[in-house]
């Protein structure tokens, strides 16, 4: 059934007490992506977590003796970090995919390979383009297959395409919808605000009545209406007094938006939402509750709790069907968290800083990370340590720098 109040006159007046909550409470909703997404907390967080995502570069790397380095010379290093394929960006390609997983039963790509069997290109699937997802009973292979644009079905096999599932609890093999789950929480949502504009849009919210004693005949009505609607009515006559006759008298009606538009429901049920989505309420504009502190703290638990966990799901993922048996102990799929430094920059000043004097970090591995040109090898490579740092072995001795074991005068 579809959100939304279908009949009016069967909803509760918004200027009597009685309890539209238990009115909306007793419906039954059915939710979906298409209807959950028009929901305007649902699509901050969704727009918020797939464009955060999108922004991260995501790098094919490979184990060398060095250790970890971007697998440039691999034709997937181009596909996953730059264009999957000759119409989409990887922004545009991984916020897609990111947010048909948020919302429905899990992410959908299409793998095209040419002759030798090496992926050349990745094409988003609409996870409701999906219109079946099983296994053979006969050969135990598992396939999907796909309503095209066009309305044809299309069959895609193992190593065809790419799934990320959403999570599962009553199914091994099926995967939850998010939105089924969320239904209750969303569909009150939706119907709220719903309420909120039906009430507006049709219902009668004068300002105020003009009380005649006597009566007033139809000269003076027509009379007293023109003048008011010239002289009082709109909001660059907000505040005159009014010019009465006979006897008229002006009373004033006073009415209670917060109940009209139910607006503590509401907030309630923008934190709801943020507690769905795992996004914190000052990223959806709820300030209500924020402080400098908190907001601080709150960020930081949304990269750890909410895509720190995206990016391990989907970079496992990739690892599993886009690696042949022998790819797998040479590569892995890596996104780069250093991204969320980017438009910090005393954080990311703080960051190489320390990786620099810990002697981690060479000069031109941090000007690589900020995209300058690199310096000489024999300039830019080298890696230096804090000069007051000594082996642990030597503290003990306590002894002048120049006769500690292991350090040169």
């Amino acid at each position: 059934m579809e959100i939304g109040f279908r009949n009016l006159a069967n909803m509760p007046s918004p200027n009597d007490d009685r309890s539209w909550r238990d009115y909306l409470a007793a419906r039954g909703y059915s939710v979906n992506a298409d209807t959950a997404i028009k929901v305007s907390a649902v699509f901050r967080c969704v727009d918020l977590i797939s464009k955060t995502m999108a922004s991260l570069p995501l790098h094919m790397l490979e184990d060398t003796p060095r250790g970890s380095e971007k697998a440039r010379g691999h034709p997937l290093y181009d596909l996953v970090y730059v264009l999957p394929n000759e119409r989409t960006t990887a922004y545009e390609f991984w916020q897609m995919f990111i947010v048909n997983l948020l919302l429905t039963r899990g992410g959908y790509a299409k793998i095209e390979r040419d002759r030798r069997g090496y992926i050349r290109a990745l094409w988003n699937i609409p996870t409701g383009a999906v219109a079946e997802d099983a296994i053979n009973a006969l050969n135990g292979e598992r396939y999907i297959r796909v309503v095209t644009d066009d309305g044809q079905t299309e069959t895609l096999r193992d190593g065809e395409f790419f799934h990320v599932p959403n999570f599962r609890f009553a199914n091994a093999r099926r995967s939850e919808d998010p939105m089924e789950i969320a239904a209750d929480v969303l569909g009150i949502t939706r119907d709220l605000t719903t309420y909120a504009q039906a009430t507006f849009r049709q219902g009668v919210n004068p300002g105020g009545f003009i009380e005649v004693p006597a009566g007033m005949g139809e000269v003076s009505y027509n009379r007293l209406k023109e003048d008011f609607e010239k002289n009082y009515a709109g909001a660059q006559n907000n505040g005159k007094f009014l010019i009465l006759e006979e006897g008229a008298k002006a009373n004033l009606l006073t009415r209670d938006l917060e109940k009209t538009q139910a607006l503590e429901s509401r907030k309630f049920a923008v934190t709801e939402i943020c507690r769905i989505f795992g996004v914190p309420p000052h990223l959806v504009m709820d300030m209500e509750h924020a402080t400098f502190t908190n907001i601080e703290q709150q960020s930081r638990e949304f990269v750890r709790d909410s895509i720190n966990p995206l990016q391990v799901r989907i970079e496992q993922a990739m690892y599993r069907d886009f690696l042949t048996e022998a790819e797998r102990k040479r590569y892995f799929f890596k996104f780069n968290t250093e991204g969320f430094l980017r438009g910090d920059t005393a954080a990311r000043t703080a960051y190489y800083s320390a990786m620099r004097q810990n002697g981690i970090f060479s000069a031109n591995q941090i000007l690589a990370l900020e995209d300058q040109p690199l310096l000489p090898p024999e300039l830019g490579d080298t890696v230096y340590i804090n000069g007051n740092m000594l082996p642990l072995e030597n503290a003990k001795l306590n002894a002048p720098k120049s006769a500690q074991k292991g350090v040169n005068a």
